[in-house]
């Protein structure tokens, strides 16, 4: 072997050249030099020669480096990633460093086992791209790509589903880059695992020591033991006596499993069924509060059952999320919006209720700008169950104060209370499911122990964290969420523009409830809508043809062999019908229902229970 003037190798020299540095992994294999030159060699064919850009090749490997339990491949490669003294991005001078919120962002974003694949199957096989080009850093493509990538990395002998997608959304030679990629990073990082000896370099740990939260996502990833390499796996199958242990253990899980599926699904089908005869009731009670009714004694009763069914209807959604959060299908949609407005708009609906309850409710928001990319209807979920909770556990005589505030890049929204407060070690299981904070035999406080797993979860979602702190029992609490910001879009859309606002609009409601549907028409009408209702798909294709209505409502659980999806269908095969703007209702919400609804026609879905506020929109 030559040396290199400077008493480096030449191959040494090499790595260096790329890299800008010469990292520990070339280091290794002491006794065989002659080996990690050949391992360098298929480096430089499935990563750093691959054609892919060299930005896509980094994330890539910064992603499924996630998934291993050795962590310096994913340490040193988040360095290439942000450049400049810490490395080159796949060895390329010319690569374009990544800030440390696009590293965080990307760290952050949900696994494959946290989200629901078949969406992401689907759009990848529909998915186009324009002169074959790869997508950017941070695109939905490019998500998609990776959470495919990761199920193949992950699990190569359960992936057909995911590889599928990716030879159709990128065609073969394409696909077999990304596999020469993916196979030389499971090679590294096998390599590594083997090599325990190998320590990060001395920018790195500096960096870490600098940023507590990289730190903490770097090495305290709860998905870094997937990969089925990992030392645990190997263990296990040392011998055949364990094996036969562990599938008799994986029997009892799946068995296990299964009772919690079938449970899940029971909660599912339970809360969908009792959304109609709730939606039936809400309405009645939304139709009467505007009536002006005689007597006096009317309005506290209305108001009683409005409230009373807005705490099932909360507790039915709990139900159903939690559903979702077991069956890995809980999904979010993200848009920029103004964060600032946002909150102003949810302390509004929320402080009466505070005055109500005898509070003192304040808030503290941020000058400075700050946009958000997050889904508006789920923040609000959260934010929603922050500020219920800390009214409802808050004696009368105490205070509630939001706050806004922006640190390092990431907006951070508290909620403060002077209620009852918790033991800090409660603090951790306060977001598991079904737990909550002794009440008392009255269970005055109500809930189902949901919330704020659920909420946690959705945090988590859109790249944020929800925590919980207090100083002790009777002493109030402070949960605080955190989302990172986002440039201000100065060429998009901005929400609470003028609205053009047409009236009376024509709706014809189908929904096969007769309670539900002609409350639904009373209270269309209270608003100024001319209404028709039809009680099933046939006749209201009929009634849409005879009189065209500007807005079709249409149940999709629809009897008689045409469902809601069959009058989509039927209504887009009909000229006349074709601009008429169709909106599905179902109990049914999840992101595949939403798409379902979107692919028969329908150009949104409205979740039952429907709200007064939700019709009011929907003929605005």
């Amino acid at each position: 072997m030559h040396k290199h003037p400077g008493s480096n190798t030449v191959f040494e020299a090499d790595v260096t050249s790329r890299f800008g540095i010469l990292p520990n992994f070339f280091r290794s294999a002491h006794a065989a030099p002659e080996l990690i030159e050949q391992l360098w060699g298929f480096a430089k064919a499935g990563y750093l020669d691959n054609p892919m850009p060299s930005v896509f090749k980094e994330r890539l490997f910064v992603w499924l480096s996630r998934f291993c339990p050795m962590r310096y491949c994913i340490v040193r490669h988040v360095g290439f990633l942000l450049g400049e003294a810490h490395g080159r991005a796949a060895g390329d001078a010319n690569a374009q460093p990544q800030t440390l919120h696009e590293v965080i962002t990307l760290l952050r974003r949900p696994s494959p086992w946290m989200r629901d694949m078949a969406p992401v199957y689907a759009n990848l096989e529909a998915a186009s791209r324009p002169d074959g080009r790869w997508p950017a850093a941070g695109s939905r493509l490019e998500d998609e790509i990776f959470a495919c990538a990761a199920v193949m990395f992950v699990e190569p002998a359960r992936c057909d589903s995911a590889r599928g997608a990716l030879i159709r959304a990128l065609g073969l030679r394409d696909f077999e880059f990304l596999s020469g990629c993916l196979a030389f990073i499971r090679t590294a990082h096998y390599w590594t695992m083997l090599h325990p000896e190998i320590e990060s370099e001395q920018d790195m740990l500096a960096l870490m020591r600098g940023h507590e939260e990289l730190a903490r996502l770097l090495m305290e990833d709860s998905e870094a033991d997937r990969c089925e390499m990992s030392v645990r796996t190997f263990a296990e199958l040392e011998s055949l006596r364990e094996l036969n242990e562990r599938q008799e253990l994986q029997k009892a899980k799946q068995a296990l499993e299964e009772k919690d599926r079938q449970k899940d699904q029971f909660i599912a089908v339970l809360a969908h069924e009792l959304r109609n005869p709730l939606s039936a009731i809400r309405t009645s009670a939304y139709a009467l509060r505007r009536l002006h009714l005689q007597d006096e004694r009317a309005a506290p009763l209305v108001e009683r059952v409005d409230r009373q069914t807005t705490a099932i209807a909360r507790m039915l959604e709990d139900l159903l999320d939690a559903s979702r959060m077991a069956f890995g299908k809980i999904s979010v949609h993200v848009e920029p919006f103004d964060l600032r407005a946002f909150l102003c708009e949810v302390l509004d609906e929320h402080e009466p209720h505070a005055r109500q309850a005898g509070l003192q409710f304040d808030s503290t928001i941020t000058e400075d700008t700050c946009y958000v990319s997050a889904d508006r209807i789920r923040l609000r979920q959260i934010l929603d169950n922050l500020l219920s909770n800390a009214i409802k556990f808050t004696p009368a005589g105490g205070s509630v104060k939001l706050t806004l505030a922006i640190e390092n890049d990431t907006a951070v929204v508290s909620v403060r209370d002077s209620g009852i407060g918790f033991e800090s070690a409660f603090s951790e299981k306060l977001f598991e499911p079904f737990v909550q904070q002794e009440q008392g035999r009255d269970r005055s406080a109500g809930g189902l122990g949901l919330g704020l797993a659920i909420a946690a979860r959705l945090a988590n979602l859109q790249n944020g964290s929800l925590t919980a702190s207090s100083d002790g029992i009777g002493r109030g609490a402070q949960f605080t969420l955190t989302i990172p910001i986002v440039p201000r879009l100065d060429d998009g859309p901005r929400h609470g523009g003028p609205v053009e606002r047409i009236s009376p609009r024509s709706v014809l409601l189908v929904e096969d409830n007769k309670d539900l549907a002609d409350g639904f028409a009373e209270l269309l009408r209270l608003h100024g809508a001319q209404v028709r209702v039809a009680y099933d798909g046939p006749s209201a294709i009929k009634s849409a043809l005879e009189a065209v209505p500007d807005i079709i409502l249409c149940d999709l659980g629809l009897p008689g062999g045409m469902d809601g999806f069959a009058v989509a269908r039927a209504c887009r095969a009909e000229a006349s019908l074709r601009r008429v703007r169709l909106v599905a209702a179902s109990g049914y919400s999840s992101s595949g229902d939403h798409a379902n609804a979107i692919t028969a026609g329908f150009d949104s879905l409205m979740t039952k229970p429907i709200t007064e506020e939700s019709l009011r929109e929907l003929i605005h």
